[in-house]
């Protein structure tokens, strides 16, 4: 089965051919890599400056590029950067239409998903049909991030419709409030209780990379299943440094087992989890 990886951080070291071969090694077409934050797990308190910001993104153009049709690059998007909040929009239409990279990465600290202030980087992405891949979860990637971060926060993106967005690590240790939240975009589609619904899929989708240690994520992938099924699940290694073929390697293995072995997933659930996904995500169709 081919795979596709939906959450890969760049670490900024990486060439296009060591690239490559960690992805041929491990059977995987496609990757979702973010652009590198010079301080994500060295320095929590310590944001990117823009010019750091815009080096990382030229650098992510540049791999996506030489990796086109592989590699689809997200720019890294730390709102503390600045506080002029049409000044963040700049950067973010600079990053997606001059620099030709798909979607963005946010992780919520010092802000919350449903700060009005935001929505001014939500409406352009909406615009530009560009999806954001958020944390969702404790992390140990930012300061205090939990207190930001809760699954509920991200109902208030239901304002943007065409907004594609995923929530990475099931937002372990929330997994069940992260199914609700899930459940209450998915099942006024599915039952079609909204007027003007112009899509059999909602606009969110999980990201199951892992966040729950082994015997958490078990459980927590069987409730999903159950509850959401294998068309809001999305596989993603959440590997730092997209040259590292024993990390996919390992993330395959264990969620396969996981949902393979221990869960009974067929080959068709599989095949969506593992790789359809991702093409609805990245592409929105």
């Amino acid at each position: 089965m081919k795979i596709n990886d939906s959450h890969v951080h760049a670490s900024g070291k990486e060439t296009p051919g060591r690239i490559e071969k960690a992805l041929d090694i491990n059977d995987i077409e496609m990757i979702v890599l973010i652009s590198p934050h010079p301080y994500l797990l060295k320095n929590t308190t310590k944001t990117m400056s823009i010019e750091e910001f815009m080096e990382s993104i030229r650098f992510m153009s540049r791999i996506q590029k030489e990796l086109y049709g592989r590699v689809y690059g997200f720019a890294f998007i730390d709102p503390r950067m600045t506080n002029d909040v049409k000044k963040l929009v700049e950067l973010v239409e600079w990053s997606i239409t001059d620099m030709d990279l798909v979607g963005v990465k946010m992780i919520p600290a010092g802000w919350y998903p449903y700060d009005e202030k935001i929505y001014p980087i939500y409406e352009k992405l909406e615009e530009l049909n560009a999806p954001i891949l958020f944390h969702c979860g404790i992390s140990w990637g930012f300061p205090d991030s939990s207190r930001y971060c809760r699954p509920v926060f991200y109902e208030a993106l239901m304002k943007f419709p065409k907004l594609r967005f995923s929530l990475a690590h099931l937002c372990w240790p929330w997994v069940d409030e992260a199914l609700a939240v899930g459940g209450r975009f998915y099942y006024p589609i599915k039952f079609r209780l909204w007027d003007n619904i112009s899509s059999d899929k909602p606009q969110v989708i999980l990201d199951i990379s892992s966040g729950a240690p082994l015997i958490w994520k078990i459980d927590a992938l069987r409730k999903a299943i159950v509850y959401l099924g294998h068309k809001m699940l999305m596989f993603g290694s959440d590997c730092i440094g997209a040259d590292n073929p024993e990390c996919y390697r390992e993330c395959i293995r264990r969620d396969m087992t996981i949902l393979r072995d221990m869960l009974a997933r067929n080959e068709e659930e599989l095949e969506y989890i593992f790789y359809k996904n991702f093409v609805w995500f990245v592409k929105g169709k």
